[in-house]
């Protein structure tokens, strides 16, 4: 069996890009793995996490992600896991891959808008930072609206 295919969830959009994800899984014969990664939040040595604010809650509520994605997922044949973390999104994405010596990494486009056009001049995107910094292919889907079929 190939590796999985490893996905970005945004903790801040609607997760079509996992289901869409759970598609290439199931044609490559693999499972899926997907990630959220908390920015407002750093991995410890020990493998716990920690807000960097430390009067700030998680970034957003887990047992809502995961049924989001559970929702997203329901009529998916592909076995799939949720892993949470924290940090630099890009960077925790590529260690993932490596760790799960993943197939492929899928994330979803940039942010519509001015957030996302401001992080895209400050930092770059995450897509741009993962094709550039480790050797795994990347896949990068156009953002969609939930209720769009195509």
């Amino acid at each position: 069996m190939t590796g999985p295919v490893l996905v970005g969830v945004p903790h801040d959009r609607h997760p079509s890009v996992p289901r869409r994800a759970a598609d290439l899984a199931s044609a490559l014969g693999t499972e899926l793995v997907c990630v959220a990664v908390d920015e407002a939040s750093v991995r410890e040595p020990s493998g716990g996490v920690v807000p960097l604010d430390p009067d700030a809650g998680p970034a957003a509520d887990t047992d809502d992600l995961r049924d989001a994605v559970a929702a997203a997922l329901a009529d998916s044949p592909v076995s799939w896991r949720l892993e949470l973390t924290a940090g630099d999104p890009a960077a925790e994405l590529a260690r993932l891959a490596a760790a799960h010596d993943a197939v492929l990494i899928v994330v979803g486009a940039r942010r519509p808008g001015v957030r996302g056009w401001a992080t895209h001049v400050v930092g770059g995107t995450v897509a741009g930072h993962l094709i550039h910094d480790q050797p795994r292919p990347v896949v990068v889907l156009p953002d969609r609206h939930a209720g769009d079929p195509s």
